[in-house]
């Protein structure tokens, strides 16, 4: 009996901020990057999913679109649909950091309280890390709870950029964040 591979759709989407790399199955999108770097991207890909991996850029025309949207400054949410590959607890985060709506932000003890788990905080912040599909699942509106800019996987430079293009930050410039409570932003306000 021969096993055959899945096929792991991926693209470069030219975008304001530089090329973002995009990966699709057949039931949605399994991770996107803004790295602006193919090498990275597709080395990350392949140490989560074990595929054939073709290059089809028609396959993201209505991703692209969003994007566009998106840097054009409309207030909208990606509408996938998403193929999320994860525990079951990074799954949960993951959803919950999709329904933070353009313009807001929640907390790591936001999103844990949002999944029933008050006290996985920490665990919470890990899931947030590992989320494969930054931008479209809005992993840099996740603050900490005190209102300080928090972390992010593709950089606080990425992040502030990001927050200057919903209108949260003044600038993407170092430490633009200083001064600015970012909690005036939860959704919850």
């Amino acid at each position: 009996m021969v096993s055959r591979l899945e096929k792991i759709y991926y693209a470069g989407l030219e975008t304001p901020l530089g090329v973002m790399w995009a990966a699709a199955s057949e039931k949605g999108i399994v991770q996107f990057n803004m790295s602006n770097n193919k090498e990275s991207f597709m080395k990350d890909l392949k140490v989560r999913i074990k595929a054939e991996y073709v290059e089809d850029p028609s396959r993201f025309k209505a991703l692209k679109a969003e994007l566009d949207r998106y840097f054009r400054g409309e207030k909208f949410v990606f509408k996938g649909p998403f193929d999320m590959r994860g525990t079951p607890f990074q799954v949960d985060v993951w959803k919950a950091i999709y329904s933070i709506p353009y313009g807001k932000l929640t907390s790591y003890g936001g999103i844990a309280e949002q999944i029933g788990r008050p006290k996985a905080v920490r665990a919470v912040g890990n899931a947030v890390g590992d989320n494969p599909m930054g931008l479209i699942v809005p992993c840099h509106r996740v603050v900490w709870g005190n209102g300080g800019i928090g972390g992010f996987s593709g950089g606080l430079e990425w992040k502030r950029k990001l927050l200057l293009q919903e209108g949260i930050l003044p600038s993407a410039k170092d430490k633009s964040e200083v001064g600015i409570d970012l909690r005036k932003f939860f959704k919850d306000r």
